[in-house]
């Protein structure tokens, strides 16, 4: 079924509202046309159409009405209700539309400015033309804007996700202090290759890294993470993009833990379960179990990549040590930074496990603690 297009007309002359008004609604009896007489009636009408879910898809507005800036105004008011709202504007004051008037019609977002000295059928053809494109273009930006959307609800609970369509600021590039978590299956590529004694593995395995994936999700969800990615059989999650609280860090990396522990947990009461249904298939015995690694710091955060590939994440030195706290973790071991240690004490319990000198390329001595719950 076609979406139902919605044009606004503005124009503070009656008889030529009124006149615009019936020719377009007899040429495109698919569109639905709204009408106002001034400033204030445009931003209403606007407002009261995005309220319900039925916004105004495109805005004709009279140039000059109250004043020579009126339709420049409405537009742009229009916008800030609406970014996506589409518009054009009219005039029978041809004398005022110098190369800096027509300028700060572009710039306050009019797509383009239409002769309507008389409401001939010349005027309104050109103004249906144009209004056709714009339409075209706004169904255009609205697909790829569902696809965004769609991209997005797969790394934000649904519950924080209203926050973001209400403020995409949070989406943009930016320095924030952040606890990165990773997790990693120890053991996966030696139970893959058990699995492929039996012709069923295909299926074995990608049901259980399904409820792996979704377990992991869940969890981050939870704890009020942010999903990054899932990398074969790793997780990476982070803390303190959302609902992040002034307290340097603290209430995101207790999260960031407690999340940890949760799948940890979760996982381990899980496991003999998938071990006793791989065992119906397969004699050898299986060993598996989840290392995880924590560290907090600042990280380069928001949607990052190149166009056809954008995807939210966090960049920088400190994801990498993250994922090589990770690294040395064992199975069943939650590993967290020094700094990731000095947030979540006295509310966690850790101990300290060991300290090497080079992890994975990143030269310094490096401390280590255990989470013990």
């Amino acid at each position: 079924m076609q979406p139902i297009s919605r044009i606004l007309i503005v124009d503070d002359e009656k008889n030529s509202l009124e006149s615009l008004e019936i020719v377009l609604k007899k040429k495109n009896p698919e569109w639905e046309i709204h009408t106002a007489g001034n400033e204030k009636g445009a931003e209403e009408s606007i407002k009261k159409q995005l309220d319900k879910k039925e916004p105004i898809d495109v805005v004709l507005t009279d140039l000059v009405m109250e004043s020579e800036n009126s339709g420049m105004n409405i537009i742009k008011k229009a916008r800030e209700i609406d970014p996506y709202v589409m518009a054009i504007l009219f005039t029978a004051k041809k004398d005022i539309l110098d190369k800096k008037t027509i300028e700060r019609v572009f710039e306050y977002g009019a797509i383009d400015v239409v002769d309507k000295s008389s409401i001939n059928t010349k005027a309104v053809d050109i103004l249906r033309l144009k209004t056709r494109i714009l339409l075209s273009y706004r169904q255009l930006l609205q697909q790829q804007l569902l696809q965004q959307r769609n991209f997005l609800r797969q790394y934000f609970d649904p519950r924080v996700f209203d926050v973001i369509e209400k403020d995409p600021s949070i989406l943009e590039v930016s320095q924030r202090t952040i606890t990165i978590v990773f997790w990693d299956i120890r053991g996966f590529s030696k139970l893959c290759e058990t699995l492929t004694l039996h012709p069923e593995h295909p299926k074995l395995i990608s049901e259980f890294h399904k409820e792996y994936c979704e377990l992991g999700a869940n969890v981050v969800f939870k704890h009020n993470g942010v999903l990054d990615k899932f990398m074969g059989d790793g997780i990476m999650a982070l803390f303190g993009v959302i609902n992040h609280k002034d307290d340097k860090g603290k209430s995101d990396a207790i999260s960031a833990v407690k999340a940890a522990i949760e799948l940890r947990n979760e996982f381990s009461s899980r496991l003999e379960g998938w071990i006793d249904n791989w065992h119906k298939y397969v004699s050898p015995e299986i060993e598996i179990g989840l290392g995880c690694g924590i560290h907090t710091g600042e990280a380069t955060v928001g949607n990052v990549g190149p166009e056809f590939r954008s995807q939210f994440s966090a960049l920088g030195h400190n994801v990498n040590l993250a994922s090589r706290i990770e690294s040395e973790s064992t199975s069943g071991q939650i590993l967290v930074s020094p700094i990731t240690k000095s947030l979540i004490t006295p509310e966690i319990s850790i101990s300290p496990i060991k300290t090497v000198f080079t992890i994975k390329n990143i030269t310094g001595k490096f401390a280590f603690y255990s989470v013990n719950e």
